[in-house]
């Protein structure tokens, strides 16, 4: 069977859904590498499609930006570090679009804590299946000689001693120095970062970096694994 790895989509819920077609993907072939919320445009139709598509098969991990997520809903992060820095204003203004609710920006969140906490609260009222299925993702998936994780995994002790902080944030030190036996398929980091270009990036130790920037002008990339071969599929920015 195929399997079909898409990480970082970043509320591009219109690139996500072409992509998903053009790959002819089912369900079962799936396995989403996180970071679904944060600077697109559709954060909460982006975690809608994923969480239909696990409903009927496909599989998801989390990533730093779900993650933070669910941490600024919990008070546990400020809301300069997520909205203003981060991304998350995005986020929140789609879950306030889909209410049918105005807008807002970083300035009256950061001047109007009630404000603030009158949105989370919405949030979390209105949209709970939607944290509830956050909540429930796993850091990693093994198959076989393949590991799919968000960022990374330790390079020099391997999975089993990979703290949540890592399979979340490793970047470089993984990148160029991960020496493991087993595949490993990660996003995270932006291919452009790695090799100047957002093309699914195959690394010369064993890891595959398939982040291809798509908030941020780049393209939404499809890594698909068939008969112990690796072909990619892309869709770019704005669904061209």
């Amino acid at each position: 069977m195929r399997k079909i790895a898409i990480s970082d989509i970043h509320g591009c819920s219109v690139e996500l859904d072409i992509l998903l077609k053009k790959t002819n993907a089912q369900p079962e072939e799936v396995i989403f590498l996180g970071d679904y919320v944060d600077s697109g445009p559709d954060s909460i139709g982006v975690l809608d499609t994923v969480i239909e598509w696990c409903r009927q098969g496909a599989r998801a991990l989390l990533g730093n930006h779900d993650d933070l997520f669910i941490q600024w809903l919990e008070d546990k992060e400020n809301i300069l570090y997520y909205a203003g820095r981060n991304g998350g204003l995005a986020t929140i203004n789609s879950c306030l679009n889909r209410l049918g609710i105005n807008r807002v920006d970083i300035s009256q969140l950061l001047s109007d804590v009630i404000k603030e906490n009158q949105i989370r609260k919405m949030i979390l009222d209105r949209f709970y299946s939607q944290v509830s299925f956050i909540k429930s993702l796993p850091y990693v998936e093994v198959d076989s000689n393949l590991i799919f994780v968000h960022a990374g995994v330790n390079p020099i002790h391997g999975l089993k001693k990979t703290t949540k902080l890592e399979f979340l944030h490793l970047r470089d030190e993984f990148i160029y120095h991960y020496n493991q036996p087993e595949t490993v398929i990660f996003g995270h980091t932006p291919t452009r970062k790695i090799h100047n270009q957002d093309n699914v990036y195959f690394g010369k130790n064993r890891i595959i970096g398939i982040d291809g920037g798509c908030a941020f002008d780049g393209q939404l990339n499809a890594l698909i694994i068939e008969n112990g071969m690796f072909h990619t599929m892309s869709v770019v920015k704005n669904g061209k």
